[in-house]
């Protein structure tokens, strides 16, 4: 590979009607989805005074809210795009479980491929957002729980059955890896030759798959994985990045920058960089990830080229980040949005 590769910068705004009928074609598509299941908890207050006890602030609870986290927040937006989402996972039999495939049932989807085990911790992360009365409310501390479960065989053989059963039909099979070790144990190779896509959203475990379709990790873990900091170098991000997509031999690597937008890898394409769509003002990231994923993800199901598909997920992920806590975004806000963007109103 020559280490004069270079990156161009590409605005699709004048193809906004094509995306937004890509868009419309989301509905009913079948995807599979095997990840870490993990139930968000926001506790919202206001903060009363600082306490005696030590020198940390007293918050007066007002709201708590319960929403799917990780890869539960990615079988969400799935179904939000309209979707036939197919989750595939592990719940514990304790409360927090049954609060997440309470969550699932009311949306109307599937448990039928997640497996329900005693003794199992459900992973947990609890959000405590506080301002003063009238004010903005910010993040104080985040709580996570339940993230050193066992993996033994007889819960693997469940859910490889449970996967294999997910991705009989499937258009794409979305592997969402936030670093618990149930994906990559779990995960069969066989899936490439029977799902058309298989894509991968790996928190801490990019090079430990190869040979799928696609990923799409932000910048931090694509750092990681290129073991260099890309930062505002984009000639030496442009030959990490192909280095990275032939190395793990995807046809496509996707790489979210936060408010720079995305940067796109693709097998005989030159490199492609995607400015960041609305204000990069951004308001919440928690699950931004994941609705990337999964408009890119559809969008390749409903004929889009990664382009194409790049292109949507980065409007989509435009929509999310200024929405407070784990959000969703629809085909109708999706194409709103389009149409905003392609007559110059963002």
């Amino acid at each position: 590979m020559s280490a004069g590769i270079s990156a161009k910068t590409v605005d699709l705004r004048d193809r906004w009607r094509r995306l937004a009928d890509v868009a419309d074609a989301f509905a009913g598509t079948p995807v599979a989805v095997l990840g870490d299941l993990v139930l968000d908890r926001f506790w919202y207050g206001a903060v009363q005074r600082i306490s005696r006890e030590a020198p940390v602030p007293i918050v007066r609870l007002t709201r708590a809210r319960l929403l799917p986290g990780c890869a539960a927040n990615t079988v969400w937006n799935l179904a939000a795009l309209g979707a036939d989402v197919r989750p595939v996972g592990v719940a514990g039999e304790d409360e927090t479980g049954r609060q997440l495939l309470d969550l699932f049932r009311e949306r109307g989807l599937s448990v039928d491929g997640i497996v329900s085990r005693p003794g199992w911790e459900t992973p947990t992360k609890t959000r405590v957002l506080a301002g003063t009365l009238h004010g903005p409310r910010q993040q104080l501390v985040r709580v996570d729980s339940g993230e050193e479960n066992a993996l033994p065989g007889d819960l693997l053989a469940q859910v490889r059955t449970r996967l294999e059963a997910a991705a009989r039909g499937a258009r794409a099979l979305v592997l969402s890896d936030y670093g618990y070790g149930l994906v990559e144990a779990a995960w069969s190779p066989d899936c490439v030759e029977k799902v058309p896509i298989v894509a991968l959203d790996s928190r801490f475990g990019l090079l430990r798959y190869s040979g799928l379709t696609t990923a799409t990790p932000n910048e931090e873990e694509f750092d990681d994985a290129c073991g260099a900091p890309a930062g505002d170098d984009e000639a030496g991000l442009a030959v990490r990045g192909e280095a990275l997509r032939a190395r793990q031999g995807l046809k496509a690597l996707l790489v979210t920058r936060g408010a720079r937008g995305m940067a796109l890898f693709e097998e005989g394409a030159p490199p492609v960089l995607l400015p960041i769509v609305g204000s990069d003002q951004v308001v919440d990231v928690t699950g931004a990830g994941d609705t990337v994923i999964s408009t890119y993800v559809l969008a390749l199901c409903s004929g889009a080229s990664f382009l194409e598909a790049a292109a949507l997920a980065n409007v989509a992920g435009g929509i999310v980040v200024q929405k407070h806590g784990t959000a969703t975004t629809s085909v109708v806000e999706l194409k709103r949005t389009l149409q905003a963007w392609g007559e110059g109103r963002l």
